[in-house]
Parts: structure tokens; C-alpha cells; sequence
């Protein structure tokens, strides 16, 4: 049987719109919720979370719902998941941790803000976490991914002072 360029065509066009879509979706779905500036993350936290014990974000936009949660603050493992018609779609998974070296106030007042900052400059093409590089004072962080929404595996690293603070380990993709 030869195969029709044609349609080969068609279905890789197909494909690229629907990627666009999706990332477009994901990116949505970032700026409402966890990085958020309080105002307007607070209209999509969960009342009542998913999941006991987690921290839970919800946000819908058309025919696609987004859901994050994640539990702990220290090592807070997390998950985010788009739905298309109610069905799963496409997930992420995270889990890191930060230097127990250093106190509790210096993530929460200065790692845990600048985190969230690098989260809202993400790059449109990879909306999954942060830009590659984002530098500010002291800070670092950087992103480092292999692959793209269909499949990737990442990590995400915060610097101080050349010394890496905090670190989580992504992956993510398509459901079929």
C-alpha cells in the first residue's frame, strides 16, 4: 500500500493545531492558578481539594478543565492533569525538595516567591514550569527539559549564591 503524502500532511497539520491548542490551554491554566498573583489565584483554589491533605487549583476554560494539587511544603509532591470533554488528556507530575540546611522563612519568603516568578515567564513552547534561565539578585533558576507536551521529562532547579536551594524532578504527557 503507498502511503498518500496528503494525508500525512493533513495529519501532521492536525497534530501541530492540536499541540497549539493544548500548550495554549496549559499556558491559560498557569497564570490563573498556584504563581498566580494572589488576586487572581484565589478564584481558582479548590475549597475543598481532590485529594485529603493537598493543596488543590482548579481552572476551565471552553472544554478543557485543568486540575493541580500537590501536599507538603518541604517536599511537595504534585500533580496536574487537563481534561477534554471530561476525559483525561495530558499530565504532569512533580517532586522535589529544598536544603533542610537552611531555614523554613528563607523558602517561604524568598525561594518560594522567586519559584513563582520564574513559573509566570515560562516559555509559550513549554509552558510546563519556568523559562530555561531566569536570573534575578542572587537567584538562579533554571529548566532544563528533554522532549515536548506528547513526552518530556524535566528538572527545575532554584540557585542562591551558586548553591542549588531547592530541585524538582518533571515529566509529563499526552494520555492515551
Amino acid at each position: 500500500m503507498i502511503e498518500d503524502p496528503i494525508i500525512r500532511i493533513h495529519d501532521a497539520f492536525i497534530m501541530k493545531l492540536y499541540g497549539a491548542f493544548l500548550l495554549k490551554f496549559i499556558s491559560d491554566s498557569h497564570r490563573h492558578t498556584y504563581a498566580a498573583p494572589q488576586e487572581i489565584r484565589s478564584k481558582h483554589k479548590m475549597e475543598t481539594p481532590f485529594l485529603p491533605g493537598h493543596k488543590c487549583y482548579y481552572y476551565t476554560n471552553g472544554e478543557r478543565e485543568y486540575y493541580d494539587g500537590y501536599a507538603g511544603s518541604k517536599w511537595a509532591p504534585g500533580r496536574e492533569v487537563v481534561l477534554l470533554r471530561g476525559r483525561p488528556e495530558w499530565a504532569m507530575s512533580y517532586q522535589g525538595q529544598h536544603n533542610e540546611s537552611y531555614p523554613d522563612g528563607f523558602f517561604e519568603n524568598e525561594v518560594f516567591p522567586f519559584l513563582k516568578k520564574a513559573l509566570m515567564n515560562f516559555d509559550e513552547s513549554t509552558p510546563f514550569r519556568g523559562p530555561p534561565s531566569l536570573e534575578e539578585g542572587d537567584f538562579k533558576y533554571l529548566f532544563v527539559i528533554d522532549g515536548d507536551y506528547k513526552y518530556f521529562t524535566a528538572r527545575e532547579s532554584i540557585f542562591h549564591k551558586d548553591t542549588e536551594k531547592f530541585f524538582q524532578d518533571v515529566m509529563g504527557g499526552l494520555i492515551k
